[in-house]
């Protein structure tokens, strides 16, 4: 297997796609090594650029890319190198769906596990642009639109039984599976330590009644194969300007609970709320400002997704589910509850993950504010959590936040 770097990437290109020219000048770089929003980071990406265009290459090795002193050699945390191929074909199937939200793949090298994708840099990611209170327009809804479509036309509603069937079959994912399995709904870590500010988040996490419902949604999650999921969908992987939206890395993706993708995403606009409680604006009023823009969102994200769901079953279900309304609405409120209980995961995980806590946390530079953005975030995924089966609407995931918001500063102040 060829090990790609920035001294052999060119004569790799020459070799396996002549259709990107290297005749001229082509600047090389590693992308990761300096950016400031890599956290998590798995595998080894780099970008090449001629006077004409741009390209990203991305390469899966044995051994995660994470950062440069966390590098995992537990065998449960060293995923396949043929996610890589499987993370080619999910990006060409999602492009036949919705072309406008993914980016084009170009080539796939089977042997050494590389693939060549279109370079969405011209974007700027989501997260960062959040984090630096950039409010991004239409952000929820255009995520909305795209996880409808994907879901839809990839359940059982709208393919043949058949279909549907050997769709899962093909992209079981099992060893990227288990990454989530066990990393986010149990906080099973063994090679890695909770950073010392959350040290003492640990009793809390894992208290018994949080523990008992983690294992119940990580039931769910293993054994329910409603549609195509992303399963990694967070404010990281969108890029985004006002009018362009892109969602990258699918290699996680398999058959699973719809409401799985809906909770993950919601708990990065969840850490950007808690974030901007904390953190210094010019002024209150712009504070104010952004965080109803985050909870617009967030009441969006999930009343967009089942309004676009709905019209695309109203329209294209197969005659049998159209004929049955009453069973599309019972499957789309039921959405709501699993999505708050699949949002409380990845806020519990990273409170204590190692690899370093997420942007919007990391731009509060005062550890006790950093703290209480925090203990804010965690206290939240314990309401979606425990409180689940009563959050039934959007507004309803609205007034758990300030509820939960509210209880949270009486108790500092």
């Amino acid at each position: 297997m060829i090990v790609l770097d920035k001294t052999n990437l060119i004569p790799y290109l020459r070799e396996h796609y002549p259709a990107f020219d290297t005749s001229g000048q082509v600047a090389v770089s590693a992308i990761g090594d300096d950016a400031e929003d890599s956290q998590g980071l798995i595998n080894y990406l780099f970008r090449a650029r001629n006077d004409r265009e741009s390209i990203i290459i991305k390469q899966a090795r044995a051994n995660m890319r994470l950062d440069d002193d966390v590098e995992s050699t537990d065998a449960s945390y060293c995923p396949p190198q043929d996610r890589n191929y499987s993370e080619y074909l999910t990006i060409k199937l999602r492009r036949a769906i919705t072309p406008d939200y993914v980016p084009q793949v170009y080539y796939a090298d089977r042997e050494n596990h590389v693939f060549l994708m279109e370079d969405v840099s011209y974007l700027k990611p989501g997260r960062s642009q959040l984090a630096h209170n950039v409010m991004i327009d239409g952000l929820a809804e255009r995520v909305a639109e795209f996880l409808a479509d994907i879901h839809f036309y990839t359940t059982e509603f709208y393919l043949e039984t058949g279909e549907f069937r050997e769709l899962g079959r093909r992209f079981v994912s099992t060893g990227m599976r288990a990454i989530m399995e066990n990393w986010l709904f149990l906080r099973d870590t063994p090679t890695h330590k909770c950073p010392p500010l959350t040290q003492h988040f640990l009793p809390y996490i894992f208290a018994d009644d949080i523990v008992v419902q983690s294992h119940i949604l990580r039931h769910k999650y293993m054994n329910t194969t409603e549609a195509f999921i992303h399963s990694d969908i967070h404010t990281s992987n969108i890029f985004a300007s006002g009018s362009e939206l892109k969602v990258i890395d699918m290699e996680y993706t398999f058959a699973g609970p719809v409401a799985y993708d809906l909770g993950y995403f919601l708990a990065s606009l969840v850490s950007q709320y808690c974030s901007a409680a904390f953190r210094p604006f010019p002024s209150e009023k712009e504070r104010t400002g952004f965080k109803q823009y985050l909870l617009a969102s967030i009441y969006s994200l999930v009343d967009c997704y089942q309004k676009r769901f709905a019209a695309h079953w109203n329209d294209e279900a197969k005659a049998v589910y159209r004929a049955c309304p009453g069973f599309r609405d019972a499957f789309l409120a039921e959405i709501v509850p699993d999505t708050a209980g699949y949002a409380a995961m990845p806020m519990f995980t990273l409170c204590v993950s190692s690899f370093g806590f997420t942007q919007e946390f990391e731009v509060i530079e005062d550890e006790t504010l950093k703290l209480h953005a925090l203990q804010l975030h965690c206290s939240l995924g314990r309401r979606f959590l425990m409180n689940r089966e009563r959050i039934r609407t959007p507004q309803d995931m609205v007034e758990t936040i300030l509820e939960g918001e509210r209880a949270y500063l009486n108790c500092i102040r």
